[in-house]
């Protein structure tokens, strides 16, 4: 099993005015992001609608590239994986989650307009995006796997992380972005998918030892 690096975040000390503040610039980021994408969003469209001072931004992040990753970055850092006894449970929760999130314009719009700029700066936007973003993402998975290891429900072979976090995360991606934000039958019909594709794997494990001991 192979995983990315998890991504540790820490919240920055400070009162709750501060954090208020910095709350405030996140939201209003995601919306400038959303409504111009990052070529055409600045600094100033940003302070200007979170009603503070350019040089707060820039105390907080030196450019509008590391701003929009974290405005993005941070929304999805709301996503909790909770213990919902198995893997499947655990995904599910997660992928609703995710989808409930990008319901929100503002947020939807953000993550499309960060993909759209890491396409056209896979060097330097797409960089910060596969560090801040992809890794908080992916992490999510890895925790949900690491859970259904330990409680025996699959082994530590059975399963490549990124690899699944990919799928689960591009498909919920491309259905929000392109066709339209994933609902319930979507949600099921993906669970159902990845169980099909586990009980495969378990079928031909299961084939794979049966016939090792008969040549034994």
């Amino acid at each position: 099993m192979t995983t990315r690096a998890r991504h540790s975040h820490h919240r920055r000390p400070g009162r709750p005015r501060e954090e208020a503040t910095e709350q405030a610039i996140t939201a209003a980021a995601r919306q400038v992001l959303a409504d111009k994408g990052v070529a055409r969003m600045s600094m100033e469209h940003v302070a200007a609608r979170a009603g503070v001072a350019k040089s707060t931004l820039y105390r907080r992040w030196p450019s509008k590239v590391e701003l929009a990753v974290h405005a993005v970055a941070a929304t999805f850092d709301e996503i909790e994986v909770g213990d919902h006894g198995s893997l499947a449970a655990d995904m599910r929760s997660g992928i609703e989650e995710a989808a409930r999130l990008l319901r929100d314009p503002s947020t939807g719009g953000a993550y499309a307009a960060l993909l759209a700029e890491s396409a056209r700066d896979p060097e330097g936007v797409g960089t910060q995006v596969r560090e801040s973003l992809s890794t908080r993402l992916h992490a999510l998975v890895a925790t949900s796997v690491a859970r259904a290891i330990e409680r025996g429900e699959i082994q530590p072979d059975m399963v490549d992380v990124d690899l699944l976090a990919d799928v689960v995360v591009g498909s919920v991606m491309h259905r929000s972005l392109a066709t339209g934000v994933p609902d319930q039958a979507f949600v099921d019909g993906l669970i159902e998918l990845l169980a099909d594709v586990a009980y495969a794997r378990l079928h031909r494990a299961a084939v794979a030892a049966s016939a090792a001991r008969a040549t034994d």
